[in-house]
């Protein structure tokens, strides 16, 4: 599929049932065999077969609708922007905001023959999505990345409503409108949904900080919905999988049950104080990282499920290396901003100095 970050590169992504990601050391693992030639060549006639189920497009709306309420949706009457983002989607969404009666304006759909302009950049999308909510008189616009695995909401003032806020909506939407059931979010996602489901009949459950972790526990009973801070959700009910055009008809789903527009919807939500910053470490320094800061910061109250995270009486903070590129992450959330940026600039520190003295090893040597 096409890298959701960068249009011009393509990433090959494994799958086991039903449709969940390789957890990362399931990864590991294939390319560890793979770069040593270590597995049995096959011949032709064992490789299996290539399977191509035909209407694939309606088999997936009639499936999708199958599990919305579809009389709700029509009711409202909504008018939305479609910003597909030159994804496959453009296929696919048309049948269902036809059945569902959503009047739609659509921008940067994919046609037959055409090809896709790599210079449109997530930014430039969402700009012309605000203008045209402003030009029609939309309830939203969405945008979708190139796989069609994430949106980009922007409310009926043409206002960009942020993938924290967005996934905040989500929560309070479906506590408002009596959902039960569990709630999967990664271990960084802000303690605001733990907030907002107070008094529900929702339960929030925490995985570790990767996508195929997210999607193994959505895959398990009782959850109905997942998400991150990415611009991905996941409905299981549906599909253990992010998918943008699921997430859309879900959303409106809920926006139909409430009377009041998006903007106040969004202006109700809690701030969150969480804050983050990617550093740039090189992949031989990220164990080492690690290492040390587990060793700087031992006596204090950690958990090293994924990265190392510290708890504190003025909140929390946690490091985490990118699986896919030489990064890595720092998360902080406090009580006020000023303790988050605190509680930042504390792990921040320790990682800069093992980075230095990393490099001046490595440049020795």
């Amino acid at each position: 599929g096409t890298s959701s970050t960068d249009p011009e590169a393509v990433q090959i992504r494994f799958f086991e049932q039903p449709g969940i990601e390789l957890t990362p050391v399931q990864q590991k693992e294939v390319e560890k065999h793979f770069f040593r030639q270590d597995f049995r060549r096959a011949p032709a006639s064992e490789l299996g077969d290539l399977d191509y189920p035909p209407r694939v497009g309606e088999a997936y709306a009639e499936d999708l609708l199958g599990g919305l309420d579809a009389a709700a949706i029509r009711e409202r009457g909504f008018r939305i922007v479609v910003d597909y983002g030159y994804s496959a989607a453009s296929a696919v969404l048309p049948l269902l905001l036809e059945r569902l009666q959503v009047e739609a304006v659509s921008a940067h759909a994919v046609r037959m023959g055409d090809t896709a302009p790599v210079a449109t950049t997530l930014r430039e999308t969402i700009g012309q999505s605000k203008r045209l909510v402003n030009a029609i008189g939309a309830d939203l616009a969405v945008v979708f990345d190139r796989a069609a695995e994430r949106l980009y909401l922007v409310d009926e003032l043409g206002h960009e409503i942020g993938v924290d806020r967005a996934l905040l909506l989500f929560v309070r939407l479906l506590a408002s409108n009596g959902r039960r059931g569990k709630l999967a979010f990664p271990v960084t996602v802000t303690s605001q949904v733990e907030a907002l489901t107070e008094g529900s009949e929702l339960e929030v459950v925490r995985t570790p900080a990767s996508l195929a972790e997210l999607t193994k526990t959505a895959s398990q009973g009782g959850v109905i919905f997942a998400g991150a801070l990415s611009g991905g959700y996941v409905f299981p009910d549906f599909l253990p999988a992010y998918d943008a055009v699921a997430s859309l008809c879900k959303l409106l789903e809920l926006l139909a049950q409430e009377s009041r527009p998006l903007s106040q919807l969004v202006a109700e939500l809690p701030e969150s104080t969480l804050v983050h910053r990617q550093l740039a470490c090189p992949w031989g320094l990220k164990g080492l990282v690690m290492r040390v800061l587990s060793e700087r910061l031992k006596g204090r109250e950690l958990d090293l499920v994924d990265g190392v995270k510290l708890f504190s009486e003025r909140g929390w903070a946690q490091v985490l290396p990118d699986p896919d590129e030489p990064t890595l992450h720092i998360y902080a959330e406090g009580e006020t901003e000023e303790d988050s940026a605190e509680l930042e600039e504390e792990l921040r520190t320790i990682v800069e100095d093992v980075l230095e003295q990393g490099q001046e090893v490595e440049a020795r040597s």
